[in-house]
């Protein structure tokens, strides 16, 4: 096992291992790949203008997901800067897109970063299901507010109770961060009687989740910065829906407004077929949900008014701009940053000096530290001796008369 550890971490290997697997997943869906052919194609016929403000808006978005879990770190007293969230937001989305069923290993590679930055693991999972809580209640209301102003074929019944479930979870979640004392009075009470029917110990377990639900004090989240993070969720999904309108923009020439124009679509129609296409790509069978995310795109596109030949050039530009450039540039910064490091992402950087420190917990024990009054024996540079051989020494030199 210590050798194929030592395997595992040499440098060399953490390059090649993920190159590998990336050239044989090119190899094997070689077939789905003609977009990007088909989007550098239609790049030149497109709207420069329209591009820039795709790329500029898909970066925004990127910066508003990144945002969400600097400030859920950041209220469970974990410190870590900008530049390292950042990091970990492009390379665990590069893991996501590049792999079937990636959303699986991008959440692995962010626990394993977030552990070594010094986040606990309740912390790691609270900032999980808070955040893809909020994530999954925009996507619901985008998609209630889609069917309302375009009367779209999607089960209005459905996303009320998955939009009543996601504030649900949100709220137990908030008030779990809030009140941990009352969540472990509630572990003690049922995690014994679960395990008396599953026939085990009534004890196994409760110390440990006792321990990590201790961890939870550390979680120190207001209202008004719990409403921040929801807002900076929204403008993630806002910002990503923008990058689409600006394909769409450069594509047709016009811009897509509140009211329907000739072969083109309205915002909100750039709303629905967003939504739509999260929907169809939900279950990632193919790589960044490749073929039923386009098609669903596409046709809602088509459907609010859109030609075929637009719609299609749209979406290639949009999925060049949001899947290969955001993909690429997450590798690049996945083997320069982590893989370099070895995930010891911990020795956070310090974007004033460029040196590097470790990661903080909150500042105000910091601080309270540096304030705090040194005392007689804190003072001394050498500890007292004890009384021994050096300490009778000591007293013989003391005692020693004179010469006179």
């Amino acid at each position: 096992m210590r050798s194929i550890g030592k395997v595992l971490n040499n440098a060399w290997v953490r390059w090649l291992v993920p190159l590998t697997i990336l050239a044989l997943l090119a190899f094997l869906f070689r077939g789905r790949l003609h977009f990007i052919g088909e989007g550098f194609a239609a790049l030149q016929e497109a709207h420069p203008l329209g591009v820039i403000l795709g790329i500029t808006a898909i970066l925004i978005s990127f910066f508003a997901m990144s945002e969400v879990m600097h400030l859920l770190l950041r209220a469970g007293g974990t410190y870590i800067s900008r530049v390292d969230t950042n990091a970990l937001t492009y390379a665990s989305n590069a893991w996501s897109a590049t792999f079937p069923g990636g959303p699986a290993f991008a959440a692995v590679l962010t626990f394993q970063v977030q552990r070594k930055w010094g986040a606990s693991v309740i912390l790691c999972s609270w900032f999980f299901v808070l955040s893809s809580a909020l994530s999954t209640m925009w996507l619901v209301v985008l998609g209630i507010a889609g069917v309302f102003f375009l009367g779209a074929n999607i089960s209005l019944l459905s996303l009320s109770l998955t939009l009543a479930g996601m504030l649900l979870l949100s709220g137990v979640m908030y008030w779990a961060a809030q009140n941990p004392f009352y969540v472990g009075r509630i572990l003690q009470s049922l995690l014994p009687k679960m395990n008396r029917l599953l026939r085990r110990d009534p004890r196994a377990g409760v110390d440990t989740a006792m321990r990590h639900i201790n961890q939870m004090d550390t979680v120190k989240l207001t209202l008004r910065q719990f409403a921040g993070i929801s807002l900076w969720s929204l403008l993630n999904r806002l910002f990503d829906i923008a990058t689409l309108w600006a394909c769409v923009w450069a594509v047709t020439g016009s811009v897509p407004i509140l009211s329907p124009e000739a072969d083109n679509t309205t915002v909100v129609g750039v709303m629905l077929a967003y939504v739509t296409a999260k929907i169809a790509g939900s279950v990632q069978a193919t790589p960044g949900g490749l073929g039923p995310v386009e098609a669903a795109l596409i046709t809602t596109l088509v459907a609010t008014g859109m030609t075929v030949i637009d719609a299609t050039a749209a979406v290639i530009i949009y999925r060049l701009i949001s899947l290969l450039l955001m993909t690429v540039l997450g590798w690049i910064i996945y083997l320069t940053y982590f893989v370099r490091k070895g995930f010891n992402a911990r020795a956070a950087t310090d974007t004033r000096t460029g040196e590097t420190r470790p990661a903080k917990t909150r500042p105000a024990e910091s601080r309270a530290q540096a304030i705090k009054p040194r005392t007689r024996d804190e003072s001394k540079s050498t500890p007292r001796p004890t009384r021994g051989a050096d300490a009778a020494a000591i007293d013989s030199k003391q005692r020693r008369p004179k010469e006179k």
